[in-house]
Parts: C-alpha cells; structure tokens; sequence
C-alpha cells in the first residue's frame, strides 16, 4: 500500500505582483516484496520519503526562483532489488532513495 499528501499555500506579495509559494510532499510505502515469491527474502521493508519547495514566482515577468529539499529525512531504505542468475553467484543489485539533495533553480519563460 501506498499513500501520497501533499500541501501547497501561496502568498500574494505586493498587491500580486510576486507569488511566494510553499509547498510540502509525504510519501508512505508500506511492507512489500521484491520478487513475486514472497518469501522472507523478498521483503522490503516500509519506507518513506518528503520533499519541501519554496517558489517566488513573478506571473506578470514569467520569472521564478525556486528553492527545494529532496529526500528531506535524508534515510537510504532499500526500494526494490534485483537477484542476478546463480551462474553470477546469486550477486543483488540493490535501488535506493537518493541521498538528500538541496537545490535552487530559475526559471525564464518566453
């Protein structure tokens, strides 16, 4: 099971000329497998993940500045896996979430 929320509030700054927005994102997944054998092995356990963006936008301008937090909790769960052939010793490619990642980026339009 999974489950998504996510929550986004604006402010309108100098009678709307500028939009300061933030916004927030929850991820849930709960306990799963792997591989379609269910067996202990297989299981994932439940993870989670949240983003945060801050954005100050000019419409009239078409012009933003964005501010962001990704993997906010900074946690590497295991998402999924891949168990290779024996003839490759049985070796496992291992997914996880990216490690936590700031970032600011502008945006022109035209």
């Amino acid at each position: 099971m999974t489950f998504n929320i996510g929550a986004q509030y604006t402010f309108f700054i100098d009678e709307g000329d500028w939009e300061l927005t933030f916004r927030g994102d929850y991820y849930r997944q709960s306990k799963s497998f792997a591989r379609v054998y269910n067996t202990e092995y297989d299981r994932l356990k439940a993870w989670d993940n949240a983003n945060l963006a801050i954005t100050l936008e000019r419409p009239a301008s078409q012009i933003a500045f964005q501010f962001y937090v990704k993997n906010l909790f900074n946690d590497t769960p295991i998402t999924d896996f891949f168990t290779n052939s024996d003839d490759s010793g049985l070796t496992t490619n291992v997914f996880t979430l990216d490690p936590r990642i700031f970032g600011f980026n502008v945006t022109k339009r035209f």
